[in-house]
């Protein structure tokens, strides 16, 4: 595992919260940032240190990532 992933385990653990504001794609296994996360989180940089960690990543209502679908739903 890189240093990042590292940093995103020590980050994601130390705030369990965030786990709400993530989404992961059921087929590849791709976590990224749900794209309706507001710009701050009060308390604190909860919101930036996501977007610093994660890019978006939109899924449809199965958890699907939007790549996925299009390979699943030619």
């Amino acid at each position: 595992m890189s240093s990042r992933g590292k940093e995103k385990d020590i980050y994601a653990k130390q705030y369990p919260e965030m786990r709400k504001w993530l989404n992961q794609c059921i087929v590849c296994q791709t976590t990224g940032y749900n794209p309706n996360l507001p710009e701050k989180i009060y308390p604190g940089r909860l919101a930036e240190n996501i977007r610093q960690f994660y890019t978006p990543l939109p899924v449809n209502e199965m958890n699907v990532c939007m790549d996925c679908d299009k390979n699943l739903n030619p």
